[in-house]
C-alpha cells in the first residue's frame, strides 16, 4: 500500500486501554511461560495498531501543518498517549516481577529488563495532565515554526527556503537573508520564550512529582540510558572542547582564508568556498533516481529496501508552504514500512538528509519483522549512528549528485560534521544548565546560551545580529523545546559516524558487515556494549578522539585541493 492509501481511524482510546489491560491481565495471571508470552505478543498486536494510527496523523499534519483534521487527531493523540505510558508502566512492571522473568531474558535479552527497571520509576497519575500540557506546547512550537513566511527576494519562504540564500556567493545577500531571518524570529521572541518558559517549569514539576531534583534524571531514564550518565556526558563535551574546537577553529580561518574575507561575520560561516557551495545537480525526481541506482549498488539488501519506499511512495522531500521544517524518519508498524520527511531546498544538504534518514529507514526495514517491539530500537545514539554512517557509506556515489562539486562536498562534508561537534555539545550543556536552574528567566537563558556558545564556537562574531548577540540562537533548534536531552546524542553518533567511515576507507566488505551487525543488533544491548560489539572505540574515551582526529585530517589532506576553491 502506499501513504496516501493508508486509512486513517481515530481509535476508540477507552475500548484500547480496556483491551490493553486485559491482556496484562492475562500475562499477571498466566500460570505458563507460553501463556505469559502470548498475552504479550497480543499486548503489542494492539499497541502497533494504535501507534500506526498516531504515526500516520503526525506524518499528515506534517506534511501539512495547516491540515486542521490532522492537526485536531495529533492533538487527540496527544492527550491519549499519557494514558497509553500508564499502561506500559504496569507491563514494564509485570515484566520485571513476573516468575517467568529469567525464561524472558533468557529468550529476549536483559536490555529490554534493564531499561524497563530505569524506566519504572518515571510515570505517575499524577503526571499525566501535565504530559498532555507539554505535548501542547511542542506542538505549539511546530505549527509556529512551520507557518513561517519570509518576504524575501520578491517572494515569501519558509526557514528551509531560506537556507540558498544564506550560502549566497554574493556578502550582501548573505547578510540580508540571515537578518531576515532573525528578524522572524525575533519578532516572536515572546512566543518563543513562552512556550520554553512553560515547557521547563512543566517538566520541572514531571521530575519534583517523580522524585527527581531534575528533569534531567527523567530524560535520561526515558532515552534508556543503562550505561551512561551526566558523568559520561561533562567528560565527553569536555573532550569536545580539548579536540574538537581548536580543529573545528583551523577549518574556519582556513574558510576565511578561502573565501577572501579578513572581518569574518556568522553570515560568512554558511560560504564555504568561493566558487560556490557544492549543489546538488538535480531535483527532487533526479535525485532519488540516483539515489535508487546507488542503493541498488551499494548491496542487495539496500537495493530492496529502497525500491520498497519508492514502490510504497514513503518519501516526502520537497520544501513546501505550510510543511513542518526539519527532517525525520518514522516506521508505521501495520504496514512494515518506514517513512521518510525532508524538505529539500537545493543545498548540499539535500543529499544528506535523503542518506541520513534512509539510513534511520534502512534499519527499521531489517528489523520490521522483530518481536518484541522495544529490540528494534536501541538507545538513541545508536539509532542516529545508523543515519550518520549511512551518510558515509554513500561517499563513492556523491560524483553522481554533485558533478564538478563532489571534491568540494567531500570535504564539505567531513569539516561540517567535525564543526558540528561543539555546536551539539553547547545545546547539551545549555540545556543542563536550563533544567538545573528552571526558575531562571528567558533573558538569564539566553545569556547563559551565549557565555557557553561562545566557550564551543569562538568564532562566531554576531555583528549587527542583536537576536543572535544576546544568545537567541537555540530557538531554531526544534530538539531543546520538543526532546530535551536528545541533541548530544548526534554528536555521539557522529563519533561512530567517523569510525566507521575510516574503517570503510581501508576495507569496504569489513566495514559494511560490521554496519549492518549494528542495524540487526537493534536493541539487545546497552549503548556501550553495542559500540564494542561490532569493534568500534567508545566515543566517551580520549583514545577514541586521539585515534579519529588524525585520521580524519589526512583524509582531508589527501584530497585534490585544487578544486576545494
Amino acid at each position: 500500500m502506499k501513504l496516501n492509501e493508508l486509512e486513517y481511524k481515530r481509535p476508540d482510546y477507552d475500548k484500547t486501554i480496556e483491551n490493553l489491560n486485559s491482556k496484562l491481565d492475562l500475562a499477571e495471571k498466566a500460570e505458563t511461560l507460553d501463556e505469559y508470552l502470548q498475552a504479550l505478543v497480543e499486548y503489542e498486536e494492539i499497541i502497533e495498531v494504535v501507534l500506526s494510527m498516531g504515526t500516520i496523523s503526525y506524518i499528515r499534519n506534517s506534511i501539512n501543518t495547516r491540515d486542521e483534521f490532522y492537526e485536531k487527531e495529533v492533538e487527540s493523540f496527544d492527550e491519549f498517549y499519557p494514558r497509553l505510558s500508564q499502561v506500559n508502566n504496569r507491563l514494564q512492571n509485570i515484566r520485571l516481577n513476573s516468575e517467568f522473568r529469567a525464561a524472558y531474558e533468557g529468550q529476549f535479552g536483559k536490555n529490554i529488563l534493564l531499561t524497563d527497571e530505569l524506566q519504572k520509576d518515571i510515570f505517575k497519575p499524577e503526571i499525566m495532565e501535565d504530559r498532555v500540557k507539554e505535548a501542547k506546547l511542542t506542538n505549539e512550537y511546530q505549527k509556529l515554526m512551520g507557518t513561517a513566511q519570509i518576504d524575501f527576494d520578491g517572494k515569501k519562504l519558509n526557514l528551509s527556503q531560506m537556507a540558498p540564500y544564506t550560502q549566497s556567493e554574493d556578502r550582501e545577500t548573505r547578510r540580508k537573508a540571515s537578518m531576515a531571518i532573525s528578524n522572524w524570529f525575533s519578532e516572536r521572541q515572546e512566543d518563543f520564550d513562552r512556550i520554553y518558559d512553560e515547557l521547563v517549569k512543566i517538566r520541572h514539576e514531571i521530575a519534583r512529582k517523580l522524585g527527581f531534583e531534575s528533569y534531567l534524571e527523567v530524560a535520561y531514564r526515558g532515552f534508556g540510558r543503562t550505561d551512561w550518565n551526566r558523568e559520561d556526558a561533562k567528560k565527553y563535551r569536555d573532550l569536545i572542547v580539548k579536540y574538537i574546537v581548536p580543529l573545528a577553529q583551523k577549518f574556519y580561518d582556513e574558510q576565511k582564508e578561502r573565501i577572501g574575507i579578513s572581518d569574518f561575520k556568522y553570515y560568512d560561516v554558511p560560504f564555504k568556498f568561493k566558487s560556490g557551495n557544492p549543489t546538488p545537480k538535480g531535483n527532487e525526481k533526479e535525485l532519488v533516481k540516483e539515489a535508487q541506482k546507488m542503493y541498488k549498488e551499494l548491496s542487495e539488501e539496500t537495493e530492496i529496501f529502497f525500491n520498497e519506499m519508492i514502490e510504497s511512495e514513503m518519501m516526502d522531500l520537497e520544501s513546501k508552504d505550510g510543511k513542518a521544517p526539519g527532517g525525520y524518519m518514522t516506521y508505521i508498524p501495520t504496514a512494515r514500512l518506514p517513512f521518510i520527511f525532508a524538505n529539500f531546498n537545493g543545498t548540499s544538504h539535500d543529499a544528506d538528509v535523503l542518506t541520513h534518514e534512509a539510513g534511520h529507514a534502512f534499519q527499521g526495514y531489517l528489523v520490521r519483522d522483530v518481536y518484541p517491539g522495544e529490540l528494534r530500537d536501541a538507545c538513541m545514539e545508536i539509532m542516529e549512528t545508523h543515519s550518520m554512517s549511512m551518510e558515509y557509506f554513500t561517499h563513492p556515489w556523491m560524483e553522481s549528485f554533485f558533478k564538478e562539486d563532489t571534491e568540494k562536498y567531500y570535504y564539505n562534508h567531513v569539516v561540517d560534521s567535525l564543526q558540528f561537534l561543539p555546536y551539539g555539545a553547547s545545546i547539551d550543556e545549555f540545556q543542563e544548565w536550563v533544567y538545573d536552574n528552571p526558575e531562571a528567566s528567558p533573558k538569564e537563558r539566553n545569556k547563559k546560551f551565549r557565555e557557553i556558545e561562545k566557550k564551543y564556537s569562538p568564532h562566531i562574531d554576531y555583528a549587527d545580529d542583536k537576536y543572535q548577540e544576546e544568545g537567541g540562537r537555540w530557538q531554531r533548534q526544534m530538539h531543546v523545546y520538543q526532546s530535551p536531552f536528545y541533541y548530544l546524542d548526534y554528536t555521539i553518533a557522529q563519533l561512530n559516524a567517523f569510525q566507521f567511515f575510516v574503517l570503510d576507507l581501508e576495507n569496504h566488505e569489513d566495514a559494511w558487515e560490521k554496519y549492518l551487525e549494528l542495524c540487526i543488533m537493534g536493541g539487545k544491548y546497552g549503548t556501550k556494549e553495542t559500540i564494542e560489539k561490532v569493534g568500534l572505540k567508545v566515543p566517551f574515551e580520549e583514545e577514541t578522539f586521539k585515534f579519529i582526529v588524525p585520521k580524519l585530517e589526512e583524509y582531508l589532506d589527501n584530497l585534490d585541493h585544487n578544486k576545494i576553491v
